[in-house]
């Protein structure tokens, strides 16, 4: 396997990142201004987005193996869960975060990602949480806290985001 230059890779990091953030912005605008619907935003977007990924698999790659998957079935419904409890409710939840509120608030919510999986690891006895992981938790909550509401308890978006939390 060849070994690629190291700055590939961030660049690819930082296009991806400028694109994810430039997508955030635009959803925004999309709602608000163009009343686009979150349900077909996030249909058109994750069809196009897989549709250009089989694409440049195919052309890419060994294009023999691009439609391998279709042969077992065990992968096929694995790939149809993950696409419909994984991609779609993310980017489903995205979004429609971005329509009730903004991109820069759904953005701080979907960070707090990790303390979510840290307590569902807790919680099915998968992992037992490490003091680490508690002070990462406190850290994330009481930064995101921060960021949304300025840190005044009056703000009339903390409601909002311990409604958030608590859902």
């Amino acid at each position: 396997m060849l070994k690629q230059p190291r700055w590939i890779g961030f660049l690819l990091v930082i296009v991806g990142a400028t694109f994810w953030g430039i997508g955030g912005t635009v959803s925004q605008r999309l709602f608000q201004i163009d009343n686009i619907s979150v349900e077909w935003l996030v249909s058109v977007r994750l069809l196009i987005s897989g549709i250009i990924m089989i694409l440049l698999a195919y052309f890419t790659k060994n294009n023999k193996l691009v439609f391998q998957i279709w042969r077992n079935k065990k992968a096929v419904i694995q790939l149809f869960v993950f696409g419909l409890l994984g991609m779609l409710t993310v980017q489903y939840t995205y979004m429609a975060s971005i329509q009730l509120g903004n991109a820069a608030v759904a953005t701080m919510l979907q960070y707090l990602a990790p303390v979510f999986i840290i307590i569902y690891l807790a919680l099915s006895k998968a992992s037992t949480p490490t003091g680490r992981d508690f002070i990462a938790v406190g850290i994330t909550v009481i930064g995101t806290f921060l960021l949304l509401t300025n840190g005044s308890f009056r703000s009339q978006m903390i409601l909002g985001t311990i409604g958030f939390l608590v859902c």
